[in-house]
């Protein structure tokens, strides 16, 4: 059967992922990257008007932390990574739905295999929240990323320092520089 390059067709109650086209299921990911960061900002700001900001703050970093404990492994397994590298761990960045191919996108200065500048260029959080919500920047960019980001390299044994972190003075800066390593 051919793949499809959309769903304008009848329906199909036997429908698998493996029936459309590879840009399509692109489009689609793309698609679930807006539901994953919708539901997490929906969740935050339903919080907040019930509870307050440091509540919303404190349980937005407990969230994004549990996710991260329980899903980030599923997909080191799936992707069969072996994560001996900073390298390795470079590759764990780039899979999850807040990735940073799409959603933040990265520019990487390798310096070895075990020791990467990674240079997030674009943020559409931190871009929202300097027009409409420059509060949210300490405890997301400061707080709450200071602990997850090197979460995110699932190897304990590879640290992640910020080197650079919000507030910038333009647009034109990046959003956040951080230094990965491995230590022994």
């Amino acid at each position: 059967m051919k793949e499809m390059n959309d769903y304008s067709g009848p329906f199909r109650p036997d429908l698998k992922y493996e029936d459309f086209s590879k840009e399509f299921l692109i489009k689609l990911m793309k698609v679930w990257q807006y539901f994953y960061l919708e539901m997490a900002s929906a969740w935050y700001d339903g919080v907040e008007k019930r509870f307050g900001f440091d509540a919303a703050n404190a349980c937005e970093a407990e969230a994004w932390i549990r996710v991260a404990k329980r899903s980030l492994p599923r997909l080191v397994k799936a992707a069969n990574i072996e994560l001996k590298t900073v390298l390795d761990s470079m590759k764990v960045l780039q899979l999850p739905p807040d990735n940073n191919v799409f959603m933040y996108p990265a520019r990487f200065e390798i310096k070895n295999e075990n020791h990467v500048i990674m240079t997030i260029t674009r943020c559409s959080g931190l871009e929202y929240w300097e027009k409409a919500r420059p509060e949210r920047i300490d405890a997301m960019c400061r707080g709450t990323a200071l602990v997850l980001d090197p979460m995110y390299a699932v190897n304990p044994k590879v640290k992640g320092k910020a080197m650079k972190l919000p507030p910038r003075g333009s647009q034109e800066e990046p959003a956040c520089v951080w230094e990965w390593t491995l230590e022994e």
